[in-house]
């Protein structure tokens, strides 16, 4: 098959690295495959890097809708794209407007679990314009019947899958990483990666950090990731007394060198009807590291609840101290947890099986045509 995988966001996160590895991974199903985002954007530069074709569009301005739709829609034709695979709101009009009335299947992506209808362009373009959608978990595809009224047989769950970096390699990030960071083997490293954005929880995370600096005061936490709170939460750490335990990192880019760094895995996002499936906590199985998650979303299918790692209530942070807690003073428990949360992240989530049960669907859409 053609295919062109769609992104208009103007971040790098989770659903642009979903992109990246889809397309590495179908390409290696014999695909061809090229990648569509805005000009200039480090998911373009990531592609070429990968020799994947890339195709910038200026994907913005709601008054520009059909302008951008019809540039999408002669890259559909002159390319003789199969199957168009958008994944985010404004990519998603785009391509439902492009595709119509030429033989290109348009297939949509759903990477957070809320509803995608707000509007009567939304509704028309949902019931007319997208032949299939995809799902990172179960929880999205709730949402989309249940809020948006969309037949539960246009929708299927696909986990995401994500590359595994060789093991052999982590002693040697992790000995770099902490080297550089001036941290001692000693220090239990606890990390956290997301964008600081509401709800992800890092307000959370901050209050559960006080409570457990308290009684174990040989800890760090490394937060990595950038967003609109980095102000209001530095003066929330600072209020409570927890600047030194915490280190802001910001964006990074290489997370494979990162990850064997920490000891322990934390994500605290809240029940806000956001969060499905984040990558970062694919990226902790893999790495091998105990996870401390709150309930929310598909984050449940992520970690196995005292085997892996901890699931605890969103919004307590007395819970989550609890659970890190737990982890961070018995060694012992955190090398099983890691141990557990490898063999889950080979059997489940890696990228291989992500891009075959994808590539069903997109047959399955042009079978029906």
């Amino acid at each position: 098959m053609n295919i062109l995988l769609t992104n208009s966001t103007d971040i790098f996160a989770g659903g642009e690295d979903y992109v990246l590895i889809l397309a590495k991974y179908l390409r290696m199903r014999g695909h061809a495959v090229s990648v569509s985002a805005l000009p200039g954007h480090l998911l373009l530069d990531k592609c070429a890097a990968a020799g994947i074709p890339a195709v910038p569009i200026a994907y913005h301005g709601m008054d520009r809708v059909f302008h951008v739709a019809s540039v999408l829609r002669r890259e559909l034709r002159a390319r003789h794209i199969d199957v168009v695979h958008s994944n985010a709101n404004y990519d998603r009009t785009t391509a439902a407007l492009a595709a119509a009335g030429i033989p290109t299947r348009h297939v949509a992506g759903i990477h957070s679990t809320h509803s995608i209808q707000h509007n009567v362009t939304h509704w028309l373009r949902n019931r007319w314009g997208i032949d299939h959608f995809i799902t990172d978990a179960e929880a999205g595809k709730e949402v989309l019947v249940r809020e948006d009224h969309i037949a539960g047989h246009r929708i299927t769950t696909v986990p995401i899958g994500i590359e595994n970096e060789p093991p052999g390699n982590h002693a040697t990030f992790r000995r770099t990483t902490r080297d550089r960071l001036e941290v001692p083997e000693t220090t239990c490293v606890i990390g956290n990666v997301a964008r600081l954005v509401p709800f992800k929880g890092h307000r959370i995370l901050l209050e559960a950090i006080a409570i457990v600096v308290r009684q174990a005061p040989d800890v760090l936490f490394l937060v990595i990731g950038d967003g609109e709170l980095l102000e209001t939460l530095e003066a929330q750490a600072r209020s409570l007394g927890i600047t030194e335990k915490i280190r802001w990192l910001g964006f990074q880019d290489n997370l494979h060198l990162w990850y064997p760094a920490f000891d322990v895995y934390c994500h605290s996002s809240l029940d806000m009807a956001a969060e499905m499936f984040p990558i970062a906590v694919l990226r902790a199985l893999s790495t091998g590291l105990p996870v401390v998650c709150s309930q929310v979303g598909g984050i449940a299918l992520m970690v196995r609840d005292g085997v892996s790692g901890f699931l605890v209530p969103p919004e307590d942070p007395g819970a989550l101290a609890a659970s890190l807690m737990r982890v961070i003073t018995d060694p012992a428990l955190r090398a099983r947890m890691g141990e557990a949360s490898v063999t889950m992240f080979r059997e489940r989530f890696h990228a291989a099986a992500m891009a075959e049960n994808v590539e069903r669907v997109y047959l399955r859409v042009m079978g029906a045509h």
